[in-house]
């Protein structure tokens, strides 16, 4: 399926996984997971400036990898600057969706 979505074509894909190498640098320097460092995000973003109120659900194939996802992590605000950082530097390469879906995008 995901070969279809022009982020994941062969020339986009190792470009789009700057991002995850940049996350995961994070992850690893605060003693997470990638997974654990993404919830404690988008927890922290959850209800300031604007934003709705989030409550995000770690999912997973195990019990052990949901309650691994579930850790509660802090963020101090150096690690939210960085995360924003990266964020806003970073452009995702190819379209979201191709072909038919592509006209659905926006409205």
């Amino acid at each position: 399926m995901l070969r279809h979505f022009p982020r994941f074509s062969r020339e986009n894909f190792p470009k789009n996984l700057d991002l995850v190498k940049s996350v995961e640098d994070i992850a690893k320097s605060k003693g997470v997971t990638p997974a654990q460092l993404a919830m404690a995000w988008v927890r922290h973003l959850s209800g300031i400036n604007g934003n709705p109120i989030v409550i995000p659900i770690p999912g997973a194939t195990t019990e052990s990898r949901i309650a691994e996802n579930a850790k509660e992590v802090s963020l101090e605000k150096q690690d939210i600057e960085k995360i924003d950082s990266i964020l806003s530097s970073f452009e995702a390469a190819g379209d979201r969706y191709g072909g038919p879906g592509a006209q659905f995008m926006n409205g």
